[in-house]
């Protein structure tokens, strides 16, 4: 009896595990179509799209020929229609107050068929060269703004500052210099102005004690005077100056 009972059961069992597998595999096609929701139309599945030939005259651009441009080959206009030097009749710089053709830009071609161009750089002096220019600008009446050295701080109030330099050896610097323009004598003393520039400061100092510009990292009362555009003002080098007149400008190392 216990052996039919236990078949039974396993018969039963069976056979309610493939009921519950058939229902399965039948709602998972409805789990699917409600994730993915309703079916999409893609753009191949149409016919490609066509135009006819009516349509495609209506989309044609009308030139006349009236509005055409005729290419103008002259010597000062040699590649026209290339966008180097324009290609409308009339050719560049072909103006009617040139007197000649010698004052009319010509390019010059190259074997390549590349073109130079004349340009040429800017102005562009050095700072001798520029006071040079001012100072002639200025003779000849010219305002130009110039003003000569030392002019700018006429009557201002001025300071004596003494100069020391760490990098150098008293026979490398200072105010005595030899024939062959070397400065030798250690320490010197220079007068300045409180609204002088740092940058200005360094002039005076290399044309004093013969140290460069380039050489003078300047410090004074703890504070390095790195700002070129700075004044000795601005720096506090006026008040300190007068509290303690001996202090020195240094030239420092780092």
């Amino acid at each position: 009896m216990l052996r039919k009972l236990l078949g039974k059961s396993k018969k039963k069992t069976k056979e309610g595990e493939e009921r519950d597998q058939e229902a399965e595999e039948q709602q998972q096609p409805q789990q699917q179509q409600q994730q993915q929701g309703p079916a999409m139309a893609f753009i191949t599945d149409g016919p490609p799209t066509t135009w006819t030939e009516e349509e495609l005259a209506a989309g044609r651009a009308n030139y006349s020929s009236d509005e055409s441009y005729e290419l103008s080959f002259s010597k000062q206009n040699p590649t026209p229609g290339t966008g180097r030097t324009g290609f409308i009749p009339v050719a560049p710089n072909n103006y009617p107050f040139y007197s000649s053709s010698d004052e009319v830009y010509t390019p010059v071609l190259q074997s390549d068929g590349g073109q130079l161009s004349e340009w040429q750089p800017m102005y562009q002096p050095s700072r001798e060269q520029a006071e040079a220019d001012r100072a002639a600008a200025c003779e000849a009446g010219v305002p130009h703004g110039y003003v000569a050295p030392g002019d700018r701080f006429k009557g201002l109030p001025t300071i004596q500052l003494q100069v020391v330099s760490e990098l150098h050896d008293d026979s490398e610097y200072g105010s005595e210099v030899a024939a062959d323009g070397s400065h030798s004598g250690g320490p010197f003393s220079i007068t300045v102005s409180p609204k002088m520039r740092v940058e200005e400061l360094r002039t005076v100092i290399r044309d004093v004690g013969g140290i460069l510009p380039a050489l003078q990292r300047l410090s004074y009362a703890g504070k390095h005077l790195d700002d070129a555009q700075r004044t000795l003002e601005q720096y506090g080098v006026a008040y300190w100056h007068n509290k303690f007149p001996h202090w020195p400008i240094s030239v420092r190392r780092l």
